[in-house]
């Protein structure tokens, strides 16, 4: 047996796992060579109906899925949750946001799986907002890491966003299962330029290069703070990239605070 997002299926209806991913892998390759947007989301919605199929075969959890080299597959370093993630790009710089998620409960369940629905361009607040797997705010999702809020586990999730053809941004979002094992991303419990948030976003040049990494060493997040290449630039992200300083966050009592101007000479990423 399996489930989809908490629905029970018999595994016989599953499609075998090697020719699901040929398919896929094909389907990524097709998209490469469509010019029209309209046929390339097709072929990517078509891509999902295949992974949410092939995500719902219990070994696919543990499959490293090396042929999908076009999509980001990260475990959690406790190995109950796994993102996948990817991107379909626009000619005008934007992008639109695929992902799931298989969760395991406890290591003796069959993984749970959920479809990730992109609304990032229907967000007015993405700093304050909090989500759902069907108003997902999309992004490509390449560390996790877990930590323990209020007695419940919570991961954090570090991701990127080519935002569009002038500005691209690094995320911090941190996501939880309810009562009901439903997927919930975003909670006010960072803090951040005097205000509580429930994710942070960076916005810098197109141009730069950000770091951002959970260093465990430290226990801290650390990343690049950002400066305008001029004072005259000052909240125009456009001009914006690392200064060669460096901040973090660190959890305290529940809360995640910045940590400013830190010393990461001794630290490898």
């Amino acid at each position: 047996m399996f489930f989809i997002a908490g629905l029970c299926c018999n595994a016989q209806v599953s499609m075998p796992v090697e020719s699901t991913q040929d398919s896929i892998l094909q389907f990524f390759k097709e998209t490469a060579s469509k010019q029209s947007e309209r046929e390339k989301e097709a072929i990517n919605d078509s891509i999902s109906g295949l992974m949410e199929r092939l995500l719902a075969t219990p070994q696919s959890f543990d499959d490293p899925f090396t042929e999908l080299s076009s999509m980001g597959k990260v475990y959690s370093p406790d190995k109950k949750l796994r993102v996948y993630t990817w991107n379909l790009p626009y000619a005008d710089g934007t992008s639109r946001y695929y992902g799931f998620l298989q969760y395991l409960p406890d290591r003796n369940s069959v993984p749970l799986v959920y479809r990730l629905t992109d609304k990032s361009n229907a967000a007015e607040s993405p700093d304050l907002s909090v989500n759902t797997k069907d108003n997902w705010y999309g992004c490509l999702v390449y560390e996790i890491f877990s930590s323990t809020i209020d007695k419940t586990d919570h991961y954090i999730l570090l991701c990127y966003d080519p935002y569009n053809l002038f500005i691209s941004r690094r995320i911090i979002d941190i996501l939880y299962f309810d009562e009901n094992s439903s997927p919930v991303f975003g909670k006010p419990v960072f803090s951040f330029r005097n205000r509580m948030v429930s994710r942070v976003i960076f916005e810098y040049s197109a141009k730069a290069q950000m770091s951002l990494h959970w260093v465990p060493e430290m226990k801290m997040i650390v990343f690049d703070h950002l400066s305008p290449s001029r004072p005259s630039y000052e909240g125009n992200y456009q001009f914006y990239g690392p200064d060669f300083s460096y901040d973090g966050f660190r959890l305290e009592e529940g809360i995640w605070k910045l940590v400013e101007d830190i010393d990461v000479r001794n630290f490898t990423e």
